[in-house]
């Protein structure tokens, strides 16, 4: 019974015009094609160039009819305490303000504006070194989390524009 169901769902979708991103020998070639026209502009710091290397790495980007700029914030809040006061844990929040310039026309136009936000939270121990080392792993995958996220943000721009 559930094999006839999953079976009626895929034509179901079929119907509907379902269509995913990344089919093999489908969009994949498409959405390359376009990714390789955005220019991703230098992103400031170290987690921001931590963020650009996994951009050009997934978009395979060197065209310049698009310009991809984003800006990075992060902020920290510690809670949880120990007796002696001590902080416990802390959570380390991370946003990006993405856009995506089209240079089609005459003039410059914005096509995605937004603002993401990923989070993550963390133990504080006792050793100074160990807690700088366990922060900036942190930030280092939210950098690489939020990369991957505004890829798949630019993957269902593309593939609704055309």
């Amino acid at each position: 019974m559930m094999r006839l169901i999953a079976v009626f769902s895929l034509f179901l979708l079929t119907a509907c015009g379902f269509k995913p991103l990344y089919e093999v020998g489908g969009s994949s070639a498409a959405l390359q094609a376009q990714f390789s026209q955005i220019e991703v502009a230098p992103i400031p710091d170290r987690l921001g160039q931590v963020m650009r290397n996994r951009l050009l790495d997934r978009l395979n980007s060197s065209g310049n009819k698009y310009r991809l700029e984003v800006v990075l914030e992060q902020s920290s809040e510690q809670y949880g305490t120990r007796p002696d006061t001590a902080k416990t844990q802390e959570q380390l929040t991370m946003f990006a303000n993405v856009k995506l310039i089209s240079f089609e026309g005459a003039e410059p136009k914005v096509v995605i504006e937004e603002r993401m936000r990923a989070r993550t939270s963390f133990d504080v121990v006792q050793s100074d070194f160990a807690a700088v080392a366990q922060r900036e792993d942190s930030a280092e995958r939210l950098a690489l989390e939020m990369a991957e996220r505004i890829q798949r943000r630019l993957a269902l721009y593309f593939s609704q524009a055309n």
